[in-house]
């Protein structure tokens, strides 16, 4: 009987034990999709500030190029 108790126990431990594994599982894949979700969001706004910027620069330089043409004209 005594060893039936044990092993009970160590049994009740074990269950214990694996649903607070389970739920610090859970919430570290919670954790990760957030931040996967962060990253993708962050990846396209920085590229859209790329393409934003890169337009910027291109308007800059044919303004640079048409105002430099007239003036040697």
């Amino acid at each position: 009987m005594g060893e039936m108790r044990i092993v009970y126990e160590i049994r009740a431990q074990l269950v214990e034990q694996l649903k607070c594994l389970d739920q610090q599982c859970e919430l570290r894949v919670q954790l990760l999709q957030d931040l996967q979700d962060f990253f993708r969001k962050k990846a396209e706004i920085e590229m859209d500030y790329s393409r934003n910027l890169e337009k910027l620069a291109e308007r800059f330089l044919a303004k640079t190029r048409s105002t430099k043409d007239q003036q040697f004209k």
